[in-house]
Protein backbone atom coordinates (compact mmCIF):
# COMPACT_ATOMS: atom_id res chain seq x y z
CA UNK A 1 0.00 0.00 0.00
CA UNK A 2 1.55 3.26 -0.75
CA UNK A 3 2.42 5.71 1.48
CA UNK A 4 -0.83 8.25 1.52
CA UNK A 5 -3.21 5.22 1.89
CA UNK A 6 -1.09 3.92 4.41
CA UNK A 7 -0.90 7.84 6.07
CA UNK A 8 -4.62 8.45 5.67
CA UNK A 9 -5.54 5.19 6.76
CA UNK A 10 -3.77 5.68 10.28
CA UNK A 11 -5.32 9.27 10.49
CA UNK A 12 -8.80 8.04 10.00
CA UNK A 13 -8.31 5.43 12.74
CA UNK A 14 -7.94 8.45 15.02
CA UNK A 15 -10.66 10.41 15.81
CA UNK A 16 -8.64 12.78 18.30
CA UNK A 17 -7.07 13.94 15.11
CA UNK A 18 -10.17 14.40 12.69
CA UNK A 19 -11.08 16.36 15.51
CA UNK A 20 -8.23 18.49 15.34
CA UNK A 21 -7.48 19.35 12.08
CA UNK A 22 -11.76 20.23 11.85
CA UNK A 23 -11.08 22.55 14.30
CA UNK A 24 -7.44 23.66 13.59
CA UNK A 25 -7.16 23.44 10.01
CA UNK A 26 -10.73 23.53 8.63
CA UNK A 27 -9.52 24.04 4.69
CA UNK A 28 -6.96 21.35 5.39
CA UNK A 29 -9.79 19.27 6.74
CA UNK A 30 -12.25 20.17 3.72
CA UNK A 31 -9.15 18.92 1.29
CA UNK A 32 -9.12 15.74 3.60
CA UNK A 33 -12.55 15.26 2.94
CA UNK A 34 -12.34 15.50 -0.73
CA UNK A 35 -9.55 13.72 -1.71
CA UNK A 36 -7.87 12.10 1.33
CA UNK A 37 -5.18 10.28 -0.07
CA UNK A 38 -3.63 13.08 -2.19
CA UNK A 39 -4.10 15.68 0.64
CA UNK A 40 -2.09 13.28 2.94
CA UNK A 41 0.76 13.25 -0.37
CA UNK A 42 0.57 17.23 -0.13
CA UNK A 43 1.33 17.55 3.66
CA UNK A 44 4.15 14.99 2.68
CA UNK A 45 5.53 16.81 0.31
CA UNK A 46 5.56 20.00 2.07
CA UNK A 47 6.85 19.23 5.21
CA UNK A 48 3.56 19.14 7.34
CA UNK A 49 3.46 15.57 7.76
CA UNK A 50 6.24 13.15 8.42
CA UNK A 51 5.80 9.46 8.21
CA UNK A 52 8.06 6.48 8.92
CA UNK A 53 8.00 2.36 8.62
CA UNK A 54 10.61 0.91 10.73
CA UNK A 55 11.84 -2.69 9.91
CA UNK A 56 13.71 -4.38 12.45
CA UNK A 57 15.02 -7.41 13.33
CA UNK A 58 14.47 -7.19 17.40
CA UNK A 59 16.84 -9.19 19.97
CA UNK A 60 16.88 -7.83 23.89
CA UNK A 61 18.62 -10.30 25.99
CA UNK A 62 18.81 -9.81 29.56
CA UNK A 63 20.48 -11.51 32.37
CA UNK A 64 20.33 -11.33 35.92
CA UNK A 65 21.25 -13.22 39.26
CA UNK A 66 18.21 -11.98 41.32
CA UNK A 67 15.15 -13.26 39.97
CA UNK A 68 12.89 -9.87 41.27
CA UNK A 69 15.85 -7.07 40.13
CA UNK A 70 16.30 -9.14 36.66
CA UNK A 71 12.97 -8.87 35.63
CA UNK A 72 12.38 -5.24 36.62
CA UNK A 73 15.64 -4.70 35.12
CA UNK A 74 14.46 -6.21 31.75
CA UNK A 75 12.06 -3.76 31.04
CA UNK A 76 14.20 -1.21 31.20
CA UNK A 77 16.56 -2.75 29.05
CA UNK A 78 14.03 -2.82 26.77
CA UNK A 79 13.37 0.70 26.87
CA UNK A 80 16.79 1.46 25.77
CA UNK A 81 17.04 -0.76 22.96
CA UNK A 82 13.95 1.19 21.56
CA UNK A 83 15.78 4.53 22.65
CA UNK A 84 18.82 3.38 20.73
CA UNK A 85 16.02 2.40 17.43
CA UNK A 86 14.50 6.33 17.57
CA UNK A 87 17.65 7.64 17.53
CA UNK A 88 17.59 6.29 13.70
CA UNK A 89 14.07 7.87 13.26
CA UNK A 90 15.67 11.17 11.12
CA UNK A 91 13.53 13.43 8.99
CA UNK A 92 14.78 15.76 6.22
CA UNK A 93 12.52 18.72 5.51
CA UNK A 94 11.82 19.20 2.05
CA UNK A 95 11.79 22.86 3.21
CA UNK A 96 14.52 23.89 4.76
CA UNK A 97 16.36 21.14 3.51
CA UNK A 98 17.83 20.09 6.96
CA UNK A 99 17.99 16.66 9.07
CA UNK A 100 16.35 16.50 12.55
CA UNK A 101 15.50 13.71 14.83
CA UNK A 102 12.67 12.76 16.91
CA UNK A 103 13.88 11.00 19.67
CA UNK A 104 12.44 12.73 22.15
CA UNK A 105 9.29 13.24 20.77
CA UNK A 106 9.09 9.35 20.88
CA UNK A 107 10.36 9.11 24.81
CA UNK A 108 6.65 8.48 25.54
CA UNK A 109 6.17 5.78 22.45
CA UNK A 110 9.06 4.39 24.00
CA UNK A 111 7.49 3.95 27.58
CA UNK A 112 4.03 2.49 26.16
CA UNK A 113 5.61 -0.13 23.81
CA UNK A 114 8.70 -1.34 26.53
CA UNK A 115 5.44 -1.40 29.04
CA UNK A 116 3.44 -3.33 26.81
CA UNK A 117 6.42 -6.23 25.81
CA UNK A 118 6.86 -6.29 29.33
CA UNK A 119 3.48 -7.02 30.31
CA UNK A 120 2.69 -10.04 27.19
CA UNK A 121 5.84 -11.36 28.40
CA UNK A 122 4.66 -11.52 32.21
CA UNK A 123 1.14 -12.49 31.12
CA UNK A 124 2.75 -15.87 29.09
CA UNK A 125 5.65 -16.63 31.83
CA UNK A 126 4.53 -15.25 35.45
CA UNK A 127 7.31 -17.67 36.75
CA UNK A 128 10.91 -18.19 36.22
CA UNK A 129 11.58 -21.80 34.89
CA UNK A 130 12.59 -24.00 37.75
CA UNK A 131 15.35 -24.44 35.13
CA UNK A 132 16.43 -24.78 31.60
CA UNK A 133 14.23 -22.84 28.66
CA UNK A 134 10.54 -21.61 28.09
CA UNK A 135 9.53 -19.90 25.18
CA UNK A 136 6.58 -18.73 23.09
CA UNK A 137 5.31 -16.32 20.71
CA UNK A 138 3.55 -13.21 21.64
CA UNK A 139 1.22 -10.82 19.24
CA UNK A 140 1.55 -7.17 19.77
CA UNK A 141 -1.17 -4.79 18.42
CA UNK A 142 -0.80 -1.71 20.09
CA UNK A 143 -0.24 1.91 19.43
CA UNK A 144 -1.35 5.70 20.13
CA UNK A 145 -1.58 9.28 19.36
CA UNK A 146 -0.48 12.20 21.52
CA UNK A 147 0.99 16.01 21.24
CA UNK A 148 4.91 16.82 21.74
CA UNK A 149 5.23 20.68 21.71
CA UNK A 150 4.40 21.92 17.90
CA UNK A 151 4.26 17.71 17.07
CA UNK A 152 1.60 15.03 17.28
CA UNK A 153 2.72 11.55 17.04
CA UNK A 154 0.64 8.50 15.61
CA UNK A 155 2.16 5.71 15.74
CA UNK A 156 1.33 1.74 15.67
CA UNK A 157 3.42 -1.56 15.81
CA UNK A 158 1.84 -4.69 14.95
CA UNK A 159 3.22 -8.34 14.55
CA UNK A 160 4.69 -10.97 16.19
CA UNK A 161 8.01 -11.51 18.71
CA UNK A 162 8.92 -14.32 20.58
CA UNK A 163 9.85 -14.27 24.28
CA UNK A 164 11.78 -16.57 26.05
CA UNK A 165 13.12 -17.19 29.57
CA UNK A 166 16.34 -19.01 30.62
CA UNK A 167 17.58 -20.61 33.71
CA UNK A 168 20.84 -22.68 33.40
CA UNK A 169 21.75 -22.04 36.61
CA UNK A 170 19.56 -21.62 39.79
CA UNK A 171 21.08 -17.97 40.25
CA UNK A 172 20.90 -17.14 36.62
CA UNK A 173 17.75 -15.77 35.32
CA UNK A 174 17.79 -14.42 31.33
CA UNK A 175 14.79 -12.68 29.67
CA UNK A 176 14.97 -11.41 26.12
CA UNK A 177 12.19 -11.18 23.49
CA UNK A 178 13.21 -11.38 19.62
CA UNK A 179 11.34 -10.71 16.07
CA UNK A 180 10.32 -8.21 13.52
CA UNK A 181 6.89 -6.88 14.26
CA UNK A 182 6.12 -3.78 11.65
CA UNK A 183 6.08 -0.12 12.86
CA UNK A 184 4.76 2.82 11.73
CA UNK A 185 4.91 6.74 12.28
CA UNK A 186 3.42 9.74 11.66
CA UNK A 187 4.53 12.65 12.99
CA UNK A 188 2.26 16.08 12.43
CA UNK A 189 4.39 19.16 12.08
CA UNK A 190 1.48 22.35 13.57
CA UNK A 191 3.55 25.40 12.54
CA UNK A 192 3.95 23.73 9.09
CA UNK A 193 -0.01 22.65 9.06
CA UNK A 194 -0.26 26.63 10.35
CA UNK A 195 1.12 27.94 7.06
CA UNK A 196 0.02 25.35 4.90
CA UNK A 197 -3.48 26.20 6.19
CA UNK A 198 -3.20 30.07 5.46
CA UNK A 199 -2.15 28.98 1.91
CA UNK A 200 -5.16 27.16 0.82
CA UNK A 201 -7.43 29.76 2.98
CA UNK A 202 -5.84 32.62 0.67
CA UNK A 203 -5.48 30.79 -2.41
CA UNK A 204 -9.45 29.18 -2.23
CA UNK A 205 -10.63 25.27 -1.71
CA UNK A 206 -10.91 24.92 -5.28
CA UNK A 207 -7.40 25.74 -6.07
CA UNK A 208 -6.35 23.02 -2.97
CA UNK A 209 -8.36 20.67 -4.84
CA UNK A 210 -6.49 20.72 -7.86
CA UNK A 211 -3.38 20.52 -5.52
CA UNK A 212 -4.05 17.58 -3.51
CA UNK A 213 -5.23 16.10 -7.08
CA UNK A 214 -1.75 15.95 -8.84
CA UNK A 215 -0.38 12.55 -9.51
CA UNK A 216 2.89 12.77 -7.75
CA UNK A 217 1.33 13.52 -4.35
CA UNK A 218 -0.69 10.20 -4.78
CA UNK A 219 2.49 8.20 -5.97
CA UNK A 220 4.21 8.36 -2.67
CA UNK A 221 6.00 5.46 -1.12
CA UNK A 222 6.95 4.24 2.23
CA UNK A 223 10.29 4.04 0.75
CA UNK A 224 10.59 7.91 0.15
CA UNK A 225 9.75 8.92 3.35
CA UNK A 226 13.41 10.24 4.54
Amino acid sequence: MSFPNQAALMISKSESIIQQLRISYPNLSQLLIHNREGTVGFLKANGGLFGFSLSHNFHVPHVGSNNYKAWSDYKDAIEKYLEEICGRVIAKDPIKNVERSFREELREARKILSNEIHRQHYIKFPLWPSSGEQTTMVELDTGSVYNHGAYTMVWSCVGWIKVTDKRPHSDSYIAEFSGKPDIKLLVLDHDRLKELEDVVRREGIEAGKIRVGRSDYLALTWDQLR
